[in-house]
């Protein structure tokens, strides 16, 4: 029994199919397992398994392509239109792919997480506060007035962080609000008044 060529494609599609359908389910479960000890946001998880599924229909479009037999100039100008993305998306300051690209790397490679006490290090606009939420675009950080900021996921990588632990967060907020006492009661004058 002698296979016809498109029988043959046909095995090799579905051979592939189903390898990368397992590698797809194996990684799924450890990121599900590495977000379930990290204790992350539901959302992020969303938003992973998204990345996850869009990385595995690129890598079964182009496998298909080889085995289909699509010419090399169609797949060397796919592999270009894919290579410039991605050099946009890592050099392009306050492009929206620059903005994805660097909360996938505060999903995955950052130690910050949802519920960390953050002090961002800046000559210029220092900030600290709790870490609310981490989305594709933004980070979502609670001052010490309760006050919600949202910030770029680009300057959050692109700045230094330091994770406070709570109790130096809320040291910080006694002291404020003692400055704040101090400056409010009467009879304190100072060297400026």
């Amino acid at each position: 029994m002698i296979l016809t060529e498109i029988e043959l494609k046909l095995i090799e599609s579905f051979v592939l199919l189903f390898v990368l359908l397992v590698i797809r389910y194996a990684v799924s479960k450890l990121i599900i397992r590495r977000f379930k000890k990290a204790n992350f946001d539901i959302t992020r998880k969303q938003i992973t398994v998204k990345v996850l599924n869009m990385l595995f229909f690129l890598v079964l479009g182009f496998s298909m392509v080889i085995i289909w037999g699509f010419s090399g100039a169609d797949v060397i100008a796919g592999i270009g239109s894919v290579i410039t993305i991605l050099g946009v998306a890592f050099f392009a300051q306050w492009s929206l792919l620059c903005n994805i690209t660097s909360g996938l790397i505060l999903f995955f490679n950052h130690p910050l997480k949802i519920g960390d006490y953050v002090e961002i290090v800046d000559k210029d606009f220092p900030m600290s506060g709790q870490v609310e939420n981490i989305t594709l675009f933004f980070l979502h950080l609670r001052n010490k007035d309760n006050h919600v900021y949202t910030l770029a996921n680009t300057i959050v990588v692109q700045k230094t962080m330091r994770i406070m632990k709570p109790e130096e967060f809320f040291e910080e907020i006694k002291k404020l609000e003692e400055e704040q006492e101090d400056k409010n009661t009467p009879g304190t004058e100072t060297a400026l008044d």
